[in-house]
Formats: C-alpha cells, structure tokens, sequence
C-alpha cells in the first residue's frame, strides 16, 4: 500500500463513497458490501441539506468501491460464502479516516457529509 493517495484525482461519487466507508468502519460495520455503502450514504445524502448527488446504483457504488481498492485507498477482500461460490467482496479502509477528512475538508460539496462523518469519529 503507497503512503501517498490522490485524494484530488476523486470524483464527487468516489468522495461521497469514501466518506460512508469510513463512517461505517468508525461504526464497526467493515468489512462492507457495495449494497450495504450504498443504502448508507443513501440515508446519508437524504439527511443532509443541498444536493450533493444524485440517487447511487448498487452497481455505480460495486464500481467505485472496486476502482478504490484497486487505487489503494480501499482494501477488499472475497467472502467465498455465497451459494454460488462466487462471494462478494467485502470493503475496508485502506487509509486513516483522518486523512480522508483533511484531504475533504476544503471540499465545499461536502462539508456537511464531511462534518457528519468526522463528528461521529
């Protein structure tokens, strides 16, 4: 794993993914799946005043999870219990929350996830 992330290279999906990414690691729910990431930040962005974003798709949230583990900033891990064999992949921090948070904090899109998040820490 880099000791160096581009934080600025992420797009605002990524960022929001992140951020409920490492609320949930904070609530001891990591490993995570994308269908759990993604009714998280749903609940997130719905509490939270302003339109960050629009509605996530599962599979827009397995897409940037996986980009995010492949970037380091996640890691992932297969869980081999499905009945198919296949697993779905689980999700933990590959950085420290705080990082993330300094890294977010001049982001004026997301102060209010940012707050959120980092007030829950």
């Amino acid at each position: 794993m880099s000791d160096s992330f581009d934080f600025d290279g992420l797009d605002l999906t990524h960022r929001v993914i992140l951020l409920g990414v490492v609320e949930l690691d904070d609530e001891d729910h990591t490993p995570v799946h994308a269908g759990e990431v993604r009714a998280h930040c749903s609940d997130v962005l719905a509490s939270i005043e302003g339109d960050v974003v629009g509605t996530l798709t599962e599979a827009e949230v397995a897409r940037a999870l996986n980009e995010l583990d492949a970037a380091g900033f996640l890691e992932g891990s297969r869980d081999d219990t499905s009945p198919s064999g296949k697993g779905r992949p689980g999700f933990r921090l590959g950085v420290a929350g705080e990082d993330v948070f300094d890294a977010f904090a001049g982001d004026d899109r997301l102060g209010s996830l940012v707050s959120r998040a980092s007030a829950s820490d």
